[in-house]
């Protein structure tokens, strides 16, 4: 996730599930050409496309595919599998400005950078063979992820202690509790996640759609799935510090002596 909002992405809105089909509910960005768009779900890049239309009307390719568009039908398909999964699927846009040119040549950013995105992620629904290492990683079967003790707010920081089950611990993302859930910012909004091993954090960002009482999920992605698993065992705890709406530290539970 770092890597897409450091260059520009931007919160463009999130797939539905409405009956049996599945409709982008847009907050952003609709109307907008020549862009480059993720589909992320739990901060994971999962495809990286590109359009010269509105994206709404691209889209609407993926709401209803014809016979022939086998792009099309694929995401269609991956897309509702997740939402039937109660798995969230949201959509990030980098807009291009049209700044770039050269010789005189106005350069298209979604083409020029398309490429090099889809083979520094390797996005699972992107036909590039990394659905090969899609079929290799373990399913995920069951959620135990527990909270296990909270501090309620105060003056001081709050903090909440996690116990890492299949989801938190191979996602890349974890849940706040309701009774912490209004001390952070709003929905889409970056989130700084720090670890402790660098001064750099983890940039995700906040979802509050993905749990059906708006609790903030907490997105990481790949870098927080890659701290969590370096230093984690499968049921092991972390703490969550909150230093402000949009910035947490992530810390390893101390056993008592």
């Amino acid at each position: 996730m770092n890597r897409i909002l450091n260059i520009g992405f931007k919160y463009a809105g999130n797939w539905e599930l409405q009956g049996s089909q599945i409709e982008c509910n847009f907050k952003s960005h609709s109307s907008d050409k020549n862009v480059l768009y993720a589909f992320v779900s739990n901060g994971e890049v999962k495809y990286i496309g590109k359009t010269t239309q509105k994206l709404s009307s691209r889209f609407s390719g993926y709401r209803n595919p014809s016979k022939t568009q086998s792009t099309n039908i694929k995401n269609n398909a991956n897309i509702k599998r997740l939402l039937i999964n109660e798995e969230p699927i949201d959509v990030f846009v980098l807009p291009d400005n049209g700044l770039l040119n050269y010789g005189g040549f106005s350069i298209n950013l979604a083409a020029g950078l398309e490429d090099s995105l889809i083979e520094h992620f390797s996005p699972p629904w992107n036909e590039s063979g990394v659905n090969r290492k899609q079929k290799m990683e373990p399913k995920i079967t069951s959620q135990t992820n527990t909270v296990i003790s909270i501090e309620v707010p105060s003056d001081k920081a709050s903090a909440f202690e996690l116990k890492l089950g299949k989801a938190y611990y191979n996602q890349g993302f974890f849940n706040v509790p309701i009774a912490l859930s209004t001390i952070f910012a709003s929905h889409s909004e970056e989130i700084e996640i720090y670890t402790g091993e660098d001064e750099e954090p983890i940039i995700g960002y906040i979802n509050r759609t993905a749990n059906s009482n708006n609790t903030p999920r907490i997105m990481g992605g790949k870098d927080l799935k890659n701290w969590i698993t370096s230093n984690f065992k499968l049921g092991d705890s972390f703490q969550v510090n909150i230093n402000t709406t949009n910035s947490v530290t992530l810390m390893p539970v101390r056993e008592n002596q």
